[in-house]
């Protein structure tokens, strides 16, 4: 993965916990570097076992950590040099969901190696069905969490319930999404 995922781990171990707990982290994960350079490609083994670390460190299931990185991955998107592209890609929830495709395909220009997730959208009534294939096992949990973070961006009540999964024989992760926009929150 890019080292921009490794400097999202560090930014939300550091504002949510302090750069102490980060080098704990990275102790606990047996990463030695001094700091990740956005643009470099490193081992996906590298994001992993921070990962792995941030659950040992705080005693916390890697799925809570997984579902709590993926909200935060959004927050952290939008303060960057994507944002900009994030937020064109949609008004809303379904939108940007319908879009994570073209907008990986954007970015791709500027990360030749990219081997980003793809994502389908399927009308399912008032829900949307996601499609999520990735190479890198394990993430759903994150997924659940990038799509509540979507829905805090546009200010909507979303809920994203897993109900195809890869690990149980599905050709691919689903999970079924509804968002409530805010106007017509209760």
């Amino acid at each position: 993965m890019y080292g921009m995922v490794n400097q999202a781990i560090e930014a939300m171990v550091t504002e949510r916990f302090g750069a102490g707990d980060w080098e704990q982290v990275k102790q606990l994960a047996g990463v030695d570097e001094p700091a990740f350079v956005a643009m470099k490609q490193y081992p996906d083994s590298v994001t992993y076992a921070l990962a792995g670390a941030v659950s040992k460190h705080l005693d916390l299931p890697i799925g809570e950590v997984l579902h709590a990185f993926g909200v935060y991955w959004i927050e952290y998107a939008k303060r960057g040099p994507w944002g900009r592209v994030m937020m064109s890609s949609g008004r809303g929830t379904y939108e940007l969901l319908a879009a994570l495709d073209e907008m990986h395909a954007r970015i791709a220009v500027s990360f030749p190696e990219l081997q980003p997730p793809s994502f389908r959208t399927v009308c399912e009534g008032d829900a949307v069905r996601l499609e999520y294939r990735s190479h890198r096992p394990g993430l759903a949990p994150f997924v659940v969490g990038l799509v509540e973070g979507i829905g805090n961006l546009y200010g909507e009540r979303v809920s994203c319930v897993q109900v195809e999964s890869r690990d149980a024989g599905a050709p691919c992760d689903a999970f079924l999404v509804r968002a409530v926009p805010a106007a017509e929150k209760a």
